[in-house]
């Protein structure tokens, strides 16, 4: 039997079900692993400072996943480093 949802209930996941969609793309293209950009950056010897700017993008990305997930409790992916560069 199907649990019985409110109207409420339902708008709010259509609206959330997007931004997760949205959110999951950006985090796949984030760990895709872009050539181009790695060679620009190692040309102009910013490394580094793409792949902690890249890190930041996730675990901002994973906090958002998160939130609009109702999840409440501390990341599990926390200290882990996401970098498809490394």
């Amino acid at each position: 039997m199907d649990p019985v949802s409110t109207p409420a209930a339902t708008t709010s996941s259509r609206q959330v079900t997007p931004r997760l969609d949205a959110i999951n793309l950006m985090l796949r293209d984030l760990h895709t692993r872009h050539d181009e950009i790695r060679h620009r950056a190692a040309f102009r010897g910013c490394t580094s400072e793409l792949l902690t700017v890249q890190q930041e993008l996730v675990d901002y990305l994973l906090r958002m996943k998160n939130s609009l997930q109702g999840a409440e409790t501390a990341n599990p992916e926390e200290g882990l480093n996401y970098n498809s560069f490394t």
